[in-house]
C-alpha cells in the first residue's frame, strides 16, 4: 500500500504544527495576561 505523504512531508508538517500550536499558546497567553491588566 502506498503511503499518501513521503517522510520528509510527514516531518515538514510536524514542524508546521508544531510552530501553529506555539503560536497559538502564545497568543492565548497574551490574552490571559491582557485580560487580568484590564480588568483592574
Amino acid at each position: 500500500m502506498e503511503q499518501p505523504f513521503s517522510n520528509e512531508d510527514l516531518e515538514r508538517r510536524r514542524a508546521a504544527s508544531r510552530r501553529l500550536g506555539w503560536l497559538i499558546a502564545a497568543a492565548a497567553l497574551l490574552l490571559y495576561l491582557a485580560g487580568l491588566f484590564i480588568k483592574r
